[in-house]
Formats: structure tokens, C-alpha cells, sequence
């Protein structure tokens, strides 16, 4: 199966040809193998992303790696030396030891090819805020390679908020032998000046009116400032029949001076109370790594591989001691700037978790048969948690974990899955509208079964489809005192599905859905207090894209990208939901030469219909969903 010679490319060293591409080749729709999830430079499609797999968070299951190997993320990868993040699921996970439930996130960092290539790419951004990006790709000899990159960001959002980023690092391969390979890699960002647009609360957790775009209703003083990093290395190497992936890395994000932003108990006018938070040096800081070492046994047929892996991480988190800011009533979307209070933050909150985790796994392909995954892991859990003023509380676990997938190939184009996992992850911190805000929340024994199946159709057509059923502890806030805890369990069960190929000569297609029925139980809901959907989930979600290369007009391109999802659930209560939208992108490429040079203009315009809609979070807030936009882009790989 393809997955297991894409995991013994990882473990070996090997690197996908594509991800040497020049930045004007960069196309997501051409690249992506399924609907799942892909994005490339700046552009993203599919139905999944790091934040919502099958409705729930695959960073916070820690199920992120940097190509390939376990990586705990305190804070997103830098986008200058990232190349591309795929969401892999089902099928398409195969061949990633040890998974999690909730998907797998893969990043694929920048790669330098044969030739030395200076990318620039110039960008009008969202809402007509500018962007630079300068990307240097430089081989040194046949054995060494160089990435260094920067960009420069001035963003501006559909809430008529901005704010300015520095964004940096480089990456450095060397390859001594063969089959060897190793990476080390910097990449960060400095941020400033980035405005808080207000979160809304209602009243009765109904949905807000309509109200302006793009017009500031927050206040200027209420900003963000700080510095994340991401830094480690990565080695893998294959000695005849045994393999080595290792990697230990270094993700920190600060928030040097901190503010959030939001209004409470809004009514039908509008009308409700607005709070500004304040703080300084909120930090999140991990440590993490793993050590995976396999051995790879021939036997006829049949691939048998046994692992053996250690993963770990130590993550330092500071936060809270907010000192809050009451502004009184006000109006939703009406700027109504106040001046700057004296606000003095207060003690943090002292965060520490440790973990490490031993394993064992086994692969068998059977060529033209079979494939399966087993998996076992011990993992040792300990979180301590100081608030100010109170004793340090100690949580403690020790479970044991486990995997299991067995996928069937009765014909050569059709293969049968089914698969179960067990996990512990994170479930964060309460959010800052509970009477409890920024508590820490207990880790979350989690687990998941899934079948599925593939076929590869005549003329180069796949289609991909799967049901699964996940289950974890439900955390929101309790109606009876506001605070945020655990009200019962939540399941999502559901099904999802991928259609990709190319019908005509030109035309690239690829589309997911993904219907999801999601249910809370528990006593919270048969008391009535909490309904039985869970606030911020759909039971639809579609997502499909094309793009299409105009005969007779070289280099020219078109391509569309269209969304549709369902209601979705908006309150704790169930009595109110956000309408069903449809957006559409649309946009086009010119690909040309300027002397020697590759050239593309870029061109977007994104939610073409100008649909006003709010988005909401799990702790029912709610913000904007941007509105139409056109942005433009001109890279030139010199």
C-alpha cells in the first residue's frame, strides 16, 4: 500500500520529489490526494484542519509531527518554512506509527532542489493589508541544503482589527551518507500592535443581529504583543533492515502584553456590558521528542516490521492573573472608545505537565493481501497545576493505549479498512466568560473506531469514504454558576467521504464531506441543563475545489473553491443555531517568464456572495465570518 512506502520514506530519510517545487508550481488543488485536508504556501482546502477533525481538536489529542516524527506544538509552525500541512485520516494515516484518535497533522518543511532559487512573493492580503515573503533555496554541494526565509505582514481582518508580524528561519539538511539525513530547522515570528475585536455573549446565547464590517468597535489601547519560536532536529537513517527517526524539538509562544476583549449578556438591541481583560508574559513553552527505532523482516510476500518508540514532552505554561476592565454598556459593532484604566495584573498561573510514553508496535504487509497495524503504549501522565493563593494540585494517570487496523485488498483497486485507538489529551483551560476562567481542565481518556474504504477507478479517479465513532469527557460551562467542567460525555458519530481525480484534460477536481451526528449525554442533560448537541457543530460539512488549466492560453488557469455547511448548533441550551451558508471562491492563475524568470500572478476573490454570518466557539462566542474580499499575489522564483 501506498501509506507504508510513504512511512518507510519518513523513517528513511526519503523526501517526496514535490516538495522541491519552485513557489510559482505551488498549487493546492493539483497536490492534494483527497478532500481530507491539504494545505500548500498559503492556501488551504478540505473539510479537516488541525483545529477540527471529525469535530474535535487533533493538536490538543497530540497528534501533530513534523515530517513524520511526534511533535507537541505550543504554538503553529512558522508559515515561511513551512511547505505543506496535510490532514490525514483513515486510510490515509496508515503508515504513521502509534496514531491517536482525531486524525494525524503532518507538516512537510521547505526543501532546497538541485538549482539555487530566490522565491519573492508580493501580497495585497486580506482586506488590503500587505504582505512580503522572500524564500531562499540554496543546495551546497550534492550533500548539503539551505532554506532561509522571511516575511513581513501587515494584516488587517473582516472586524476592521490589525495588527504586524515578522515572521523568520531557515532550514539546514545534510545527507553524510546515504540514507542518512539531517535537518535542523528555526522558525519564528515577532507580533505587534495586534488589536483585540471583541467576543459576543448574549444574553440568551441567541445569535446577534447584523452589524457593520470592517468597522473597529473595540478599543485601541486593547492590544497584543509578543514572540513565539519553533526550533529542533531531526535525524532518520536506515541501516539495511533497521531504521532510525528521531527528533527533539522547541516550541514556545509568549504573549508579552496580553488583552482579550468581549461583551456580556447582549439583547436583542445589541445592548450589553463590555469587559476588556489585561495581562502580561502569558507563556506556553514545550519541550518534546521522539525516539522511533524499527526493524524490517522479509519473508516471501508478507513485510513484517517491528518499533519500538519513546515520546515525551515537558510543557510550562503561564497564564492568568488578568485584571479586568468593566467599560459598561455599550453597543455591538458602534466604536465607542474608552480611555486607557489603570490595570494591574496579578499573579499567573503555574502550569506544568509531563509526559512520556513507551511503545511497541507491528506492521505486516502482505503484498496484494493485506496490511495491518498493531500498537501498545504505556504513557505516564502528570500534570501540577499552582493558582495563586491556593495549594498546588497534582494529576496523575497511567494508562495503558492501544492501537489496531487491519486493511483488506480483495481486488487492486479496492481496499477495506477498519481500525481503533485509544488516547489521552488535553482539554485546555476554561475560557474567560466562566466564573472560573483560565482553571485548568483534567487530561481526557478518549477513544475512536472507524471503517472504511477505498477504490481507484478507471482514469485516474479515487474515492474514499469511512464511518467512525469517537467518544470523550464533554467539558462547558454549567448553567447553575457559570463555571466551565465536565457535563457528561460527548460522541461523534458520523461518516465522511473524498472524490478526487481528473476528468478532463486540464481539469484537476477534489471534494469532501463529512456528515457528523454529535450527542452529549449525561446528567447535566438530563437535567436539562446542557441539550444534547454540543455548541459549534454542524451535521453537514462539504468542501470541494477545481481548477483548470484554458486550453490554448498558456499558463492561464481558473479555479473555484465552495463550502456548504448545515446549522449549527450556537448555545448550551440548543435553542439557537447559525443558519446554513454556502461560500465561493473563486480565482485565477498566470503562470509566464519574465526574461529567465518564472513568474505567477495570483489573483482571489474569496466568499464572492458577500455572506454575513457569525461564527461561534465552544464556549458560545461569537465573532465574524469574513466577508468578500480580493487579494492579489505576484511570486517570482529568480
Amino acid at each position: 500500500m501506498r501509506g507504508w512506502a510513504l512511512g518507510l520514506a519518513l523513517v528513511a530519510g526519503g523526501w517526496p520529489l514535490a516538495a522541491a517545487a519552485q513557489r510559482t508550481a505551488e498549487n493546492t488543488v493539483r497536490e492534494a490526494e483527497d478532500g481530507f485536508g491539504k494545505s500548500v504556501g498559503s492556501e488551504s482546502i478540505g473539510i479537516y484542519a488541525s483545529g477540527e477533525v471529525r469535530g474535535f481538536s487533533a493538536t490538543e489529542a497530540g497528534n501533530n509531527r513534523i515530517e513524520g516524527v511526534y511533535w507537541d506544538r505550543a504554538v503553529a509552525l512558522s508559515s515561511v518554512i513551512t511547505r505543506e500541512t496535510t490532514t490525514r485520516v483513515g486510510l490515509s494515516a496508515f503508515g504513521y506509527p502509534l496514531p491517536a484518535p482525531t486524525g494525524i497533522i503532518d507538516h512537510e518543511m521547505r526543501r532546497a532542489g538541485t538549482k539555487t532559487v530566490v522565491s519573492v512573493q508580493l501580497n495585497s492580503g486580506e482586506y488590503l493589508g500587505t504582505d512580503l515573503v522572500v524564500d531562499a533555496a540554496i543546495p551546497v554541494g550534492d550533500r548539503i541544503s539551505l532554506n532561509l526565509d522571511a516575511g513581513l505582514y501587515d494584516d488587517e481582518y473582516v472586524s476592521g482589527a490589525g495588527g504586524w508580524y515578522a515572521s523568520y528561519g531557515g532550514i539546514a539538511r545534510v545527507r553524510p551518507v546515504d540514507g542518512v539525513e539531517l535537518t535542523g530547522f528555526y522558525g519564528g515570528y515577532s507580533f505587534g500592535d495586534e488589536e483585540q475585536a471583541p467576543t459576543i455573549f448574549t444574553a440568551d446565547g441567541h445569535v446577534p443581529g447584523r452589524i457593520v464590517r470592517r468597522r473597529f468597535f473595540g478599543q485601541d489601547w486593547a492590544d497584543m504583543a509578543g514572540q513565539t519560536f519553533n526550533y529542533g532536529t531531526l535525524a532518520k537513517a536506515m541501516f539495511g533492515k533497521w531504521q532510525v527517526a528521531a527528533g527533539a524539538f522547541r516550541s514556545r509562544f509568549a504573549r508579552d502584553e496580553y488583552h482579550t476583549a468581549f461583551f456580556r449578556g447582549v439583547d436583542a438591541n445589541g445592548v450589553g456590558r463590555s469587559f476588556v481583560l489585561a495581562g502580561a508574559d502569558q507563556t506556553t513553552a514545550s519541550t518534546s521528542g521522539e525516539l522511533r527505532v524499527s526493524r524490517l523482516i522479509e519473508d516471501g510476500p508478507r513485510r513484517h516490521r517491528l518499533l519500538a518508540s519513546v515520546r515525551a514532552r515537558d510543557v510550562a505554561a503561564r497564564y492568568g492573573g488578568l485584571a479586568t476592565a468593566d467599560l459598561g454598556l455599550a453597543t455591538i459593532g458602534v466604536p465607542d472608545p474608552k480611555a486607557q484604566p489603570s490595570l494591574v495584573p496579578g499573579e499567573r498561573t503555574r502550569d506544568d505537565v509531563r509526559q512520556t510514553s513507551y511503545a511497541l508496535g507491528y506492521e505486516l504487509r502482505w503484498a496484494r493481501l493485506l496490511e495491518l497495524n498493531l500498537g501498545l503504549t504505556r504513557t505516564d501522565y502528570r500534570k501540577t497545576v499552582a493558582v495563586p493563593g491556593a495549594p498546588a494540585v497534582l494529576q496523575h494517570d497511567r494508562p495503558w493505549l492501544w492501537n489496531a487496523a487491519l486493511a483488506l485488498l480483495p481486488t487492486e483497486r479496492l481496499t477495506l479498512y477498519a481500525a481503533t485507538t485509544r488516547g489521552l489529551e488535553e482539554s485546555g483551560i476554561a475560557p474567560g466568560n466562566a466564573s472560573n476562567p483560565g482553571a485548568a481542565l483534567p487530561a481526557l481518556r478518549t477513544r475512536q473506531y472507524e471503517a472504511g474504504a477505498r477504490y481507484a477507478f478507471p482514469g485516474g479517479w479515487r474515492a474514499t469514504a469511512a464511518v467512525f465513532d469517537i467518544a470523550k469527557p464533554y467539558f462547558d460551562l454549567d448553567r447553575r454558576d457559570g463555571m466551565f467542567r465536565q457535563l457528561g460525555t460527548v460522541t461523534h458519530r458520523g461518516a465522511e467521504a473524498s472524490l478526487s481525480g481528473s476528468p478532463l484534460a486540464g481539469l484537476s477536481m477534489v471534494a469532501g464531506m463529512v456528515w457528523l451526528r454529535p450527542r452529549v449525554t449525561g446528567q447535566a442533560v438530563d437535567d436539562g441543563r446542557i441539550g444534547p448537541r454540543p455548541i459549534g457543530r454542524t451535521p453537514l460539512f462539504i468542501d470541494a475545489s477545481a481548477d483548470y488549466r484554458i486550453p490554448g492560453l498558456a499558463g492561464v488557469s481558473i479555479d473555484a473553491h465552495a463550502t456548504f455547511e448545515a446549522r449549527r448548533t450556537a448555545n448550551a441550551a440548543n435553542t439557537a443555531a447559525l443558519p446554513a451558508r454556502a461560500i465561493l471562491d473563486l480565482g485565477a492563475r498566470y503562470r509566464s517568464r519574465i526574461g529567465r524568470v518564472p513568474t505567477l500572478l495570483r489573483l482571489q476573490v474569496r466568499n464572492v456572495a458577500d455572506t454575513f454570518g457569525w461564527r461561534v466557539s465552544g464556549g458560545g462566542g461569537y465573532t465574524l465570518l469574513p466577508g468578500r474580499r480580493v487579494t492579489a499575489s505576484l511570486t517570482a522564483d529568480f
